[in-house]
Protein backbone atom coordinates (compact mmCIF):
# COMPACT_ATOMS: atom_id res chain seq x y z
CA UNK A 1 0.00 0.00 0.00
CA UNK A 2 2.89 2.28 0.62
CA UNK A 3 4.46 1.69 -2.61
CA UNK A 4 1.41 2.36 -4.35
CA UNK A 5 1.29 5.87 -2.89
CA UNK A 6 5.05 6.48 -3.55
CA UNK A 7 4.43 5.65 -7.24
CA UNK A 8 1.33 8.07 -7.32
CA UNK A 9 3.30 10.70 -6.00
CA UNK A 10 6.23 10.34 -8.36
CA UNK A 11 3.87 9.93 -11.04
CA UNK A 12 2.30 13.28 -9.67
CA UNK A 13 5.66 14.92 -9.40
CA UNK A 14 7.46 13.55 -12.53
CA UNK A 15 4.33 14.78 -14.83
CA UNK A 16 3.44 18.10 -12.68
CA UNK A 17 5.03 20.27 -15.38
CA UNK A 18 2.50 18.50 -18.34
CA UNK A 19 -0.44 18.80 -16.45
CA UNK A 20 0.15 22.49 -15.26
CA UNK A 21 0.60 23.20 -18.91
CA UNK A 22 -2.37 21.43 -20.36
CA UNK A 23 -4.58 23.14 -17.45
CA UNK A 24 -2.84 26.65 -18.29
CA UNK A 25 -3.43 25.79 -22.09
CA UNK A 26 -7.36 24.91 -21.71
CA UNK A 27 -7.79 28.22 -19.11
CA UNK A 28 -6.10 29.89 -22.00
CA UNK A 29 -7.79 28.70 -24.56
CA UNK A 30 -11.45 30.04 -22.73
CA UNK A 31 -10.44 33.78 -22.91
CA UNK A 32 -7.67 34.20 -25.71
CA UNK A 33 -7.63 33.37 -29.27
CA UNK A 34 -5.16 33.79 -31.84
CA UNK A 35 -6.29 35.64 -34.95
CA UNK A 36 -4.13 36.31 -38.52
CA UNK A 37 -5.23 39.74 -40.08
CA UNK A 38 -5.94 39.29 -44.10
CA UNK A 39 -5.48 42.48 -45.87
CA UNK A 40 -4.51 46.10 -45.42
CA UNK A 41 -8.24 46.98 -44.28
CA UNK A 42 -6.56 48.07 -40.41
CA UNK A 43 -3.29 49.35 -41.74
CA UNK A 44 -1.03 50.84 -40.74
CA UNK A 45 -2.14 49.61 -37.09
CA UNK A 46 -2.40 46.25 -37.65
CA UNK A 47 -0.63 44.92 -41.39
CA UNK A 48 -1.58 41.85 -43.53
CA UNK A 49 -0.52 38.84 -42.08
CA UNK A 50 0.07 40.31 -38.65
CA UNK A 51 -0.42 37.76 -35.86
CA UNK A 52 -3.08 39.55 -33.33
CA UNK A 53 -4.24 38.04 -30.14
CA UNK A 54 -7.93 38.65 -28.94
CA UNK A 55 -9.64 38.24 -26.42
CA UNK A 56 -12.48 36.89 -25.78
CA UNK A 57 -15.50 39.18 -25.34
CA UNK A 58 -19.23 39.07 -25.51
CA UNK A 59 -21.32 42.39 -25.94
CA UNK A 60 -24.84 43.51 -25.79
CA UNK A 61 -26.65 46.01 -24.35
CA UNK A 62 -27.01 44.21 -20.69
CA UNK A 63 -23.29 42.67 -20.83
CA UNK A 64 -22.05 45.88 -21.87
CA UNK A 65 -21.03 47.93 -25.02
CA UNK A 66 -17.01 48.31 -26.03
CA UNK A 67 -15.18 51.34 -25.58
CA UNK A 68 -15.27 53.71 -28.16
CA UNK A 69 -12.15 53.20 -30.55
CA UNK A 70 -11.56 49.75 -29.18
CA UNK A 71 -10.25 46.98 -32.31
CA UNK A 72 -12.31 44.32 -32.26
CA UNK A 73 -12.96 41.12 -34.51
CA UNK A 74 -16.01 40.16 -35.68
CA UNK A 75 -17.43 36.59 -36.50
CA UNK A 76 -16.42 34.80 -39.97
CA UNK A 77 -20.24 34.69 -40.62
CA UNK A 78 -21.03 38.53 -39.65
CA UNK A 79 -20.42 39.64 -43.50
CA UNK A 80 -19.35 36.83 -46.01
CA UNK A 81 -19.94 39.01 -49.13
CA UNK A 82 -17.08 41.15 -48.06
CA UNK A 83 -14.46 38.57 -46.50
CA UNK A 84 -14.73 34.64 -46.06
CA UNK A 85 -12.19 35.55 -42.91
CA UNK A 86 -12.98 37.24 -39.84
CA UNK A 87 -13.26 40.99 -40.09
CA UNK A 88 -10.94 43.22 -37.71
CA UNK A 89 -12.16 47.09 -37.66
CA UNK A 90 -12.80 50.12 -35.03
CA UNK A 91 -14.99 50.82 -33.10
CA UNK A 92 -16.19 54.63 -34.08
CA UNK A 93 -20.17 54.66 -33.27
CA UNK A 94 -22.12 52.96 -29.99
CA UNK A 95 -25.65 52.14 -29.35
CA UNK A 96 -27.81 54.84 -30.01
CA UNK A 97 -25.52 57.57 -31.17
CA UNK A 98 -25.64 59.14 -34.79
CA UNK A 99 -22.49 58.60 -37.56
CA UNK A 100 -22.06 60.49 -39.90
CA UNK A 101 -19.39 61.35 -43.36
CA UNK A 102 -19.64 64.76 -44.37
CA UNK A 103 -17.33 66.49 -46.50
CA UNK A 104 -14.61 63.78 -45.52
CA UNK A 105 -14.88 64.03 -41.62
CA UNK A 106 -16.30 61.86 -39.40
CA UNK A 107 -19.04 63.03 -37.20
CA UNK A 108 -20.28 61.26 -33.50
CA UNK A 109 -23.33 62.63 -32.64
CA UNK A 110 -22.64 66.13 -34.91
CA UNK A 111 -19.06 66.31 -33.16
CA UNK A 112 -16.03 65.62 -35.57
CA UNK A 113 -14.41 62.57 -34.26
CA UNK A 114 -10.53 61.89 -34.91
CA UNK A 115 -8.91 58.62 -35.48
CA UNK A 116 -5.11 58.85 -34.37
CA UNK A 117 -3.02 56.30 -37.19
CA UNK A 118 -5.79 56.40 -39.66
CA UNK A 119 -5.54 57.09 -43.30
CA UNK A 120 -7.38 57.52 -46.37
CA UNK A 121 -10.55 58.78 -47.53
CA UNK A 122 -13.80 58.25 -45.73
CA UNK A 123 -15.67 58.19 -49.30
CA UNK A 124 -19.35 59.60 -49.49
CA UNK A 125 -21.30 61.52 -47.19
CA UNK A 126 -23.19 59.23 -45.45
CA UNK A 127 -25.60 59.29 -41.67
CA UNK A 128 -26.45 56.55 -39.76
CA UNK A 129 -28.51 56.38 -36.34
CA UNK A 130 -27.35 53.20 -34.54
CA UNK A 131 -29.92 50.91 -32.88
CA UNK A 132 -30.20 49.78 -29.40
CA UNK A 133 -27.85 46.55 -29.83
CA UNK A 134 -25.07 48.45 -33.05
CA UNK A 135 -22.06 49.55 -33.29
CA UNK A 136 -20.17 51.35 -36.41
CA UNK A 137 -16.99 50.38 -37.35
CA UNK A 138 -14.09 51.52 -39.22
CA UNK A 139 -11.06 50.06 -40.75
CA UNK A 140 -8.30 52.65 -40.08
CA UNK A 141 -7.34 52.34 -43.35
CA UNK A 142 -10.09 54.31 -44.78
CA UNK A 143 -10.08 53.32 -48.22
CA UNK A 144 -10.96 49.73 -47.87
CA UNK A 145 -14.32 49.32 -47.27
CA UNK A 146 -14.42 46.23 -45.26
CA UNK A 147 -16.74 48.22 -42.70
CA UNK A 148 -20.20 49.77 -41.55
CA UNK A 149 -19.92 52.25 -44.51
CA UNK A 150 -20.36 48.68 -46.97
CA UNK A 151 -24.37 48.60 -47.56
CA UNK A 152 -23.27 44.63 -47.14
CA UNK A 153 -22.06 45.34 -43.37
CA UNK A 154 -24.11 48.33 -42.47
CA UNK A 155 -24.14 48.71 -38.29
CA UNK A 156 -23.27 45.49 -36.74
CA UNK A 157 -25.20 43.63 -34.24
CA UNK A 158 -22.60 43.48 -30.83
CA UNK A 159 -23.51 39.97 -30.85
CA UNK A 160 -21.46 39.28 -34.31
CA UNK A 161 -17.96 40.69 -32.07
CA UNK A 162 -16.32 37.85 -31.38
CA UNK A 163 -13.65 39.83 -29.08
CA UNK A 164 -10.92 42.70 -28.82
CA UNK A 165 -7.55 42.95 -30.82
CA UNK A 166 -5.18 43.66 -27.98
CA UNK A 167 -1.67 42.73 -29.10
CA UNK A 168 0.12 41.91 -32.41
CA UNK A 169 2.04 38.65 -31.61
CA UNK A 170 4.13 38.11 -35.07
CA UNK A 171 6.32 39.18 -36.67
CA UNK A 172 8.39 39.89 -33.53
CA UNK A 173 9.35 43.30 -35.09
CA UNK A 174 5.98 44.55 -34.70
CA UNK A 175 5.33 42.94 -31.45
CA UNK A 176 3.07 45.26 -29.25
CA UNK A 177 -0.45 46.54 -27.90
CA UNK A 178 -2.77 47.76 -30.31
CA UNK A 179 -4.35 51.50 -29.54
Amino acid sequence: MANQQEDDKSWKLRNRPYIYAAVLALILTMFVAPEINEGNSMSPTISDGNLVLMTKEHYSAKRGIPDIGTVVVLRKDAATELSEDNLIARVVGLPGETVAVISGELYRNGKIYDVKGAKGNLGDDMEVELGGEEVFLLCDNRDERLDSRSPKLGPVDMELIRGNARLVLWPISEFGGIN
